[in-house]
């Protein structure tokens, strides 16, 4: 009989940290392609709105659900946990949880949960370093939160895995006497079957007249929603009536800037940009991945990123994307790209222009290759 290692994969929800559910939606899908006998069970490690359902149809064979709880202390519980411990050699405020795994091999992302000391395995997952770059977008007690966390971090002998080669860069640069074993995981994306979906229907459904572009972010002002429309409000003076529409999908409310959807509101209300804008909001991603497919081109307009989900969705649809020129971009992708200066709109402008009157032909390519390279980077990073 094959004995299976056990590992701990902790899902959040769409709510709460929507990149990291597709982050482990898609490594479960790729465990299902390593060799059966290889396989480990997989112990989802979860919140009660996490999308259990969304991860129990991809088939995983061995898989296990348990209920996790929050009993990772906050600040304000860790310094009365610091006190206690010099004053009467102890814990005052426990708050473990006993139900949890003890059968895990290993554990991703590693929490710093009292649950988790036992696991021989562990592996922290630190996708960008965002906080470093642009501290204004993070509160004073995010950016002390994430300070002491990564000194704690940076001082243990286990394994972190980025998302990136830019972020290992940024991280040896801010880090450069830590002890962790640095891993690489660039993720791909496995795209669910939208062609059942009628495109003509959303097109009605989201008043879309004329072609458009389309910008797939979180409304967070890194995402640099602003800069698009000022390369909008730039092509509008230009011309009374636009040939194509911009739409932005995904939630727009943002904790980072609560304000954010009102200034971008604003802004389009003072270049009479109404009827060239629109909002979808949060939709399925069977229909953003329809409406990705038909339109020009994706835009992703990001200051900042770790990894992009959005790149990766567009390599996978072989489509074309205009994206800012940061280093990770260009460490993602390299066809079927026009990239411009985050900060440039009149550039984006004239790209937004050019590409609509001009586009080059789709470099097809085949996408399957960048899964197979994610699953055997996965089976180095878990060491199954």
């Amino acid at each position: 009989m094959v004995k299976r290692k056990h590992v701990g994969l902790f899902l959040e929800s769409y709510n709460n940290l929507p990149a990291m559910v597709i982050y482990i939606l898609n490594i479960v899908r790729t465990f299902t392609l390593i060799e059966d006998s290889r396989k480990p069970v997989l112990i989802i490690l979860h919140r009660a709105d996490s999308p259990i359902e969304e991860l129990k149809q991809i088939g995983y064979p061995y898989i296990e659900f348990y209920q996790s709880k929050n009993t990772i202390p906050n600040l304000f519980q860790r310094g009365i946990n610091k006190i206690s411990r010099e004053l009467v050699k102890r814990n005052l405020i426990n708050l473990s949880d006993k139900k949890f795994p003890n059968n895990l091999d290993c554990i991703f992302p590693y929490s710093e949960k009292t649950e988790c000391d036992y696991i021989k395995h562990k592996i922290i997952w630190k996708p960008d370093f965002q906080e470093f770059h642009y501290p204004i977008y993070f509160s004073p007690r995010d950016l002390e939160y994430d300070t002491l966390y990564l000194n704690r971090i940076s001082k243990l002998r286990i394994d972190m895995v980025l998302s990136s080669y830019d972020s290992k860069r940024d991280y040896e640069r801010f880090y450069p006497s830590h002890l962790n074993n640095l891993k690489v995981l660039n993720f791909t994306s496995f795209l669910p079957a939208f062609h059942h979906i009628d495109i003509k229907f959303l097109l009605n459904t989201y008043n879309l007249k004329k072609p458009y572009y389309l910008v797939a972010n979180q409304f967070w002002p890194h995402k640099n929603h602003i800069n698009v429309l000022k390369a909008m409000a730039i092509l509008k003076r230009q011309r009374q009536n636009l040939p194509f529409q911009m739409v932005f999908t995904g939630k727009t409310s943002s904790t980072r800037d609560k304000d954010l959807k009102l200034k971008l509101d604003y802004f389009i209300k003072l270049n009479n940009l109404e009827e060239d804008i629109v909002y979808t909001g949060f939709i399925k991603r069977e229909e953003q991945l329809c409406l990705m497919k038909n339109s020009i081109s994706v835009v992703q307009p990001s200051l900042f990123e770790g990894w992009s989900t959005v790149i990766e969705d567009v390599k996978a649809l072989n489509h074309r994307v205009i994206a800012t020129n940061i280093s990770v971009n260009k460490e993602q992708i390299s066809e079927n790209v026009y990239f411009f200066d985050p900060f440039n709109y009149e550039v984006l402008a004239s790209i937004l222009l050019d590409v609509y009157n001009n586009p080059k032909p789709i470099e097809v390519r085949d996408y399957s290759a960048e899964i197979f390279k994610f699953k055997e980077a996965l089976e180095k990073v878990f060491e199954v």
